[in-house]
């Protein structure tokens, strides 16, 4: 309960968002997502999405030095970067949102639900009507992030054998892991006017404000 304390943010309401001196910053239809992270991973960046694509470029590196170590053939390695991907959607991605639901619950919120995009082949998890301010939000958007990624390298250094493979899946949870950093790029952008947002499960989208 002591975590609970420490990232919760239940002192703002959402008739007092629409009413009480915020602005509105913006609003993220789910079914969307994937323009909002092109906009905001790919297009709006700052220092937060460009250590995204270091850690990236740094995994590559990695897995490029551990097969040249290890004396792995391209067709393993073309074996491991597909099995990487299979076990990232049967595997990986569910625990990911697990460790956002888990997340949300930590902060107050109690209506978690989850959804999906066929289209997108994207499954996510949203705290029904919950306002989380810029800390709680850090706080969910980074649990799996950090959880999983160290969970994979410490794996990889133990059970160096499997390490191309595991350090795949690192490169695939990383570019999974997108639209979190898009959002906590999009926090980080408007971080002068302060941060606040809540979800709505119903109506399918997010809504995010500042102060006035």
């Amino acid at each position: 309960m002591r975590m609970k304390a420490a990232v919760a943010s239940r002192d703002v309401t959402i008739d007092e968002l629409a009413t009480g001196g915020y602005t509105l910053l913006g609003v993220l239809t789910h079914a969307s997502l994937g323009k909002f992270v092109v906009e905001y991973f790919l297009r709006r960046t700052s220092w937060l999405t460009r250590a995204h694509h270091l850690m990236s470029l740094t995994t590559i590196v990695a897995i490029v030095l551990v097969a040249l170590r290890q004396e792995r053939s391209w067709l393993y390695c073309l074996e491991s970067f597909g099995a990487a991907l299979v076990v990232l959607f049967v595997i990986v991605l569910p625990i990911h949102e697990l460790v956002h639901a888990i997340a949300y619950r930590l902060v107050g919120a109690r209506d978690v639900r989850w959804d999906y995009s066929a289209r997108m082949l994207a499954v996510w998890v949203v705290a029904h009507r919950f306002v989380a301010d810029a800390r709680a939000f850090a706080f969910v958007a980074l649990a799996p992030f950090v959880i999983i990624n160290a969970a994979l390298i410490i794996a990889a250094l133990i059970w160096p054998s499997i390490a191309v493979f595991l350090l795949f899946v690192l490169l695939w949870h990383l570019h999974g892991a997108s639209g979190d950093w898009a959002l906590l790029n999009f926090m980080w952008l408007h971080r002068a006017d302060g941060f606040w947002t809540y979800d709505d499960a119903d109506a399918g989208r997010s809504w995010f404000y500042g102060r006035v």
